[in-house]
């Protein structure tokens, strides 16, 4: 899922399941919904008995930073952490709503044969969107998953492939 906004990580460490748990805590403050607030901690979310799901606190406006979750199980010498980063749910859902707008249009400008220029927009507009997703949320993306590598004392057994 190279050229998509979502991401598929799964972490392999040394550590228990419980010094994963321990560790995220750490580093993980409980979600504060209303204005920004200043952290010591560098991520927000929430963590469950065997899994996590938590964002990247950043001090500038990205809609397309990634959320993250995460399933910690038990490996023979160790843990395997299954991350899945993927765009907000209302990100999702307004992109869904602007290519379909722009898609609409572009078959409207095709069906009234008009000028190149008239369908070179909803190209544009299209290629626009693409881009600008996939560099925020690469950017993001990528900050997160060295965190976690650290964090974790962690190396990278499989990227997105499923």
């Amino acid at each position: 899922m190279k050229y998509l906004p979502f991401e598929h990580i799964i972490y392999n460490t040394d550590l228990s399941e419980e010094e994963v748990i321990t560790r995220l805590s750490g580093f993980v403050e409980p979600e504060k919904f209303g204005s920004r607030k200043r952290s010591d901690k560098e991520y927000e979310g929430y963590l469950y008995e065997n899994g996590f799901e938590i964002n990247r606190i950043i001090k500038n406006r990205n809609s397309f930073a990634p959320d993250i979750s995460g399933l910690i199980q038990k490996n023979n010498n160790g843990a395997q952490i299954e991350v899945k980063m993927r765009l907000k749910w209302y990100v999702f859902i307004f992109l869904i709503g602007w290519c379909s707008l722009a898609m609409l249009f572009l078959l409207v400008m095709l069906v009234k044969e008009r000028d190149i220029i008239d369908i070179l927009l909803p190209i544009f507009m299209l290629v626009f969107v693409y881009v600008l997703t996939m560099i925020g949320f690469k950017i993001e993306s990528n900050q997160s998953k060295d965190d976690l590598k650290k964090y974790f004392a962690a190396e990278i057994i499989r990227k997105n492939k499923e």
